[in-house]
């Protein structure tokens, strides 16, 4: 006998000395957690066990916040080849049945055989006997395609490519209390296609022209599980365009820490895993290394940070590093505030750089933060007091803090003044991209130099390589005003790069 048929046998055989309260008990379980649904049916459809990787818990368990009605919009992030659809698409909307067969939900991909293979997938599901032995849900023989089916309870599933019409049907019921669907969208975009600003701007305008539209009502939930493509993909579109509020849950392929927030209305879901291989039996580090080689895909697919292929005013290869700071001739800190203290998605950045006697500027620290105003001013003094301290035989000495004169910089000048910090009011006279060309020579020449580990190291390379481009560009500022002074800027045009 084969080991899929002795699986088969065994379980038979369980199920046969199961009483009716031990269903009561196993059904309930099904019911309440999406990790447990998920195994005990991949098993009896797949022949083995789901081979539950330490991220798979964390999906689950915010797919459960789902289904009770806690989360309504979510994106979450993930590398290719991790089970998103297989947790995210096939049990999730076979799970929702079985919490309502009357359930509605739309489906979509970037492929219409995806979508299809993915609905063939859920019913085959809701096939199984130890399914239908919990919950007999009946599907309707008039429309049994592929692209759409009915339960016989009045539920449905239509599946189609993301781009391909979906007009006259509905995700959810209108006033009917509890669970009654979700519009679940799987890679909306192939990532052949994230380099097109035609196909990736058609299926962004999808979201306002067609799927929010096919909603039963707003508190039908939404999910989109994808990998990053592009600064401008569909994810970054959804947070930052939609005006609605999304939790995210981010999956890089190698973990560093919790993700930061990026630009819109996002309330990241904290994933609490170790640093390290997101998955080491598919990817550990000596393959994450090989990822690596290809650094666009591997920041957007992977790391789930997208940068700009090409294009982008800064290349990371122009970044030196150091291990040690060598000797410095004098040092400042570079402040971008926020537009408005209040802000939500607006950062405030403090950049501590010391310009060293080899001509080069040395990024020393970085701090990244959503700041109301005392909180500002105790960050800046904290920063100012921790630099002061460095030996200035050795490092130089702290000159000042160069402060943007705008809104919450106003305040904050006029803040730190009040406690002897020597600052500088700054007025621009440029736009930010012209600045940068300022700053384009120094940096291309190997001049300005970062420390070779950092927390906030990735955050600012993705930023300063997406720029100008990138959903943030609040690091940029400071760097571009520190290069300018402590190395010489110039007139720089796009020819010249």
């Amino acid at each position: 006998m084969s080991r899929s048929g002795l699986l088969k046998a065994i379980r038979q055989e369980k199920e046969s000395r199961k009483t009716e309260a031990d269903r009561l008990v196993e059904r309930k379980d099904l019911l309440s957690s999406h990790l447990a649904f998920t195994k005990r049916f991949f098993v009896e459809k797949e022949g083995q066990p789901l081979s539950v990787a330490p991220f798979h818990p964390v999906m689950c368990a915010t797919l459960d916040r789902v289904f009770t009605g806690e989360i309504k919009r979510l994106i979450i992030n993930i590398p290719p080849g991790y089970g998103k659809t297989e947790l995210a698409v096939i049990n999730f909307i076979a799970r929702g049945f079985a919490i309502n067969p009357r359930s509605r939900w739309i489906h979509a991909s970037y492929a219409q055989p995806l979508a299809l293979d993915n609905s063939t997938k859920v019913k085959d599901i809701i096939n199984l006997e130890g399914y239908q032995a919990h919950w007999p849900v009946r599907m309707r023989m008039d429309t049994n395609a592929k692209g759409l089916w009915r339960t016989t309870d009045g539920g449905h599933l239509r599946a189609a490519a993301s781009g391909e019409p979906i007009t006259g049907f509905r995700a959810g019921i209108l006033a009917e209390p509890g669970f009654t669907g979700a519009l679940v969208i799987d890679d909306p975009l192939k990532p052949d296609d994230a380099s097109s600003d035609t196909t990736r701007k058609f299926i962004n305008a999808r979201w306002e022209n067609t799927f929010k539209s096919r909603l039963a009502h707003e508190d039908v939930p939404v999910i989109v599980v994808m990998q990053r493509l592009h600064v401008d993909d569909f994810a970054a579109h959804l947070m930052e365009n939609s005006g609605e509020h999304w939790h995210l849950l981010q999956l890089p392929v190698l973990v560093d820490g919790e993700s930061d927030a990026p630009a819109g209305d996002v309330e990241m879901i904290p994933h609490g895993l170790p640093d390290g291989p997101l998955w080491e039996q598919k990817h550990n580090r000596a393959q994450i290394k090989i990822l690596e080689t290809s650094p666009q895909v591997f920041a957007g697919q992977y790391q789930q940070n997208p940068v700009v292929a090409g294009g982008n005013l800064f290349k990371t290869e122009w970044l030196q590093e150091y291990d040690e700071l060598p000797n410095l001739a004098w040092r400042a800190i570079y402040v971008d505030t926020a537009q408005k203290t209040k802000e939500r998605n607006d950062y405030t950045v403090f950049e501590h750089w010391g310009a060293g006697r080899d001509g080069k500027a040395y990024l020393i620290e970085l701090i990244r933060g959503r700041f109301e105003a005392p909180e500002l001013e105790s960050t800046a003094l904290s920063l100012w007091s921790k630099a002061k301290a460095m030996d200035p035989e050795r490092y130089g000495h702290l000159r000042k803090m160069v402060v943007e004169d705008k809104v919450s910089g106003t305040g904050l000048i006029q803040a730190v003044k009040r406690k002897s910090v020597p600052v500088i009011a700054l007025q621009r006279d440029k736009d930010k991209y012209t600045r940068a060309l300022d700053a384009v020579p120094s940096v291309a020449s190997g001049l300005v130099v970062l420390p070779k580990t950092a927390t906030w190291k990735a955050t600012f390379i993705s930023e300063y390589a997406a720029f100008p481009d990138g959903s943030f560009d609040d690091q940029i500022d400071p760097f571009i005003d520190a290069v300018v002074e402590m190395c010489g800027g110039g007139t720089y045009t796009l020819d010249n790069i």
